[in-house]
């Protein structure tokens, strides 16, 4: 997750690294999508690859997710 944090929103790097969970799930499924748009994916295929990765962990915090969404990518 640290070599990411420069590709990653400002706001939630802090968050991540001070071992905050965002607090709603719209939010950490808007920060997992804007973290796959910035390191590079189209926005569409990210979208899919966040909704497939949160039924598969719905109770995921931000760096499962982001994981599980990647995994998903790499399909």
């Amino acid at each position: 997750m640290l070599e990411l944090k420069d590709r990653l929103p400002h706001a939630h790097v802090a968050a991540v690294t001070a071992g905050v969970a965002p607090s709603e799930p719209s939010t950490m499924r808007d920060d997992v999508l804007s973290a796959l748009v910035n390191l590079g994916y189209h926005r569409p295929l990210a979208e899919k690859a966040v909704e497939s990765a949160i039924k598969a962990q719905p109770d995921g915090g931000f760096e499962r997710t982001l994981k599980q969404a990647l995994r998903e990518l790499a399909r």
